[in-house]
């Protein structure tokens, strides 16, 4: 889960960030870190590995957030307003980002948005809420 707050751990290094979900399940050394480097090159992040997220741009904190959440290979990712924190320039570079990245993993990502634009530039199928119920599906064409 990818929330508009990233949730990093400051006294984390941005590796340590990415390794947390596969030490909290116990996943032996060797996998963690060939996990770690691969999510951080899926980010395009391995140069900040030892950095720490106060260090960081926001743009790369959201990049470290969406490592983290894939490092364990979830069948599904939830991401609830992640960009709405980030400025116009900044959001549209990592809309591209995430698209590559739903492209290369082949996640199924659950994407949560009030921004139709984003909403039409992120999604392969839409669905339309109002007051909680389904209200459309559709491809946004």
């Amino acid at each position: 889960m990818v929330f508009q707050r990233y949730t990093l751990f400051p006294h984390l290094s941005v590796a340590e960030n990415v390794a947390f979900p596969l030490r909290v399940r116990r996943r032996p050394d060797g996998e963690v870190k060939r996990k770690v480097a691969d999510m951080l090159a899926l980010v395009r992040l391995e140069k900040f590995a030892d950095r720490y997220p106060g260090a960081l741009s926001g743009g790369q904190q959201q990049r470290v957030a969406l490592a983290r959440a894939l490092a364990y290979d979830p069948p599904i990712l939830l991401m609830d307003e992640p960009l709405s924190a980030l400025d116009k320039k900044l959001r549209q570079e990592i809309q591209a980002e995430i698209r590559r990245i739903h492209r290369e993993t082949g996640v199924t990502i659950l994407y949560v948005t009030h921004d139709q634009e984003e909403a039409l530039h992120l999604s392969d199928r839409i669905a339309l809420f109002k007051d909680g119920r389904i209200e459309q599906i559709g491809t946004g064409e």
